[in-house]
């Protein structure tokens, strides 16, 4: 029988090791171990523990682990429950008022893109984009604005799950590179037909990525308009990156 100290040990070492994968994407045990001061043995039997119950992930990469699925839920959770507390809904409630369209926030989730929150203007257009919907992360301006902000292998992943080509992937990476050096992403037509849409990522003081900030409306309605909608949903997603939940 485990003594009550040696079980706070256990949790306390648990917790240190899980607190690794919050400051980065992934590690090895001997990383952790490094980090931690835990030895690696015990890093390992923790991990295989983590693992099985969803907690941690293998990574692509032999002998490196990742953020579990659960682990994730935990953290869109905690993430959705500040969106509800804090000022990103008036911010977007905001930016529909200045647009006149539909104001979104978006985070990128396993392999898919998820709106977290969003608020109309006073023109209607339907999309697939509302709070709790997701799609793929491959296609379309919030998931490229998303993208082009998280690690290769991460990108790799998402396009082995929903199929891509290699000349999709290829031409994904060319897209990925356009909005990495202007700041945003646009798309028409490619998550539903007609709607155009810009994206603009949020990031935290340490240039993580948080989630991106998209305004979606009919191309058509809003086509001598782009530039304008671009500059509102930058200047949204800049006032977003510096509320206190990111702060």
């Amino acid at each position: 029988m485990t003594s009550p100290e040696t079980n706070r040990k256990a949790g306390t070492r648990a917790a240190r090791i899980l607190a690794v994968f919050a400051e980065r994407e992934s590690a090895t045990a001997e990383e952790i171990s490094a980090v931690t001061g835990i030895p690696s043995s015990a890093v390992y039997r923790h991990l295989t523990t983590f693992v099985e119950i969803g907690l941690v992930h293998q990574a692509r990469t032999r002998g490196r682990y990742c953020a579990g699925s659960l682990t994730v839920q935990m953290a869109e959770n905690y993430r959705r429950e500040a969106l509800s507390q804090g000022g990103v809904k008036r911010r977007l409630r905001r930016l529909a008022a200045d647009t006149d369209e539909l104001a979104a926030f978006l985070i990128a989730r396993d392999n898919d893109v998820l709106c977290v929150e969003a608020a109309e203007g006073t023109r209607v257009v339907r999309c697939s984009f509302s709070p709790g919907l997701s799609k793929p992360l491959t296609f379309g301006a919030s998931a490229q604005a998303l993208l082009a902000h998280l690690p290769e292998d991460r990108v790799a992943r998402a396009a082995a799950a929903h199929g891509l080509t290699p000349s999709q992937v290829h031409k994904l990476e060319i897209d990925l590179r356009r909005v990495r050096g202007q700041g945003f992403a646009v798309s028409v037509g490619q998550v539903d037909p007609g709607v155009w849409g810009v994206s603009v990522p949020v990031l935290d003081r340490k240039q993580n990525l948080v989630g991106v900030v998209s305004t979606m409306a009919p191309d058509f309605r809003v086509r001598p308009r782009h530039e304008s909608l671009v500059t509102l949903t930058h200047a949204a997603a800049q006032d977003i990156s510096r509320l206190e939940e990111y702060a």
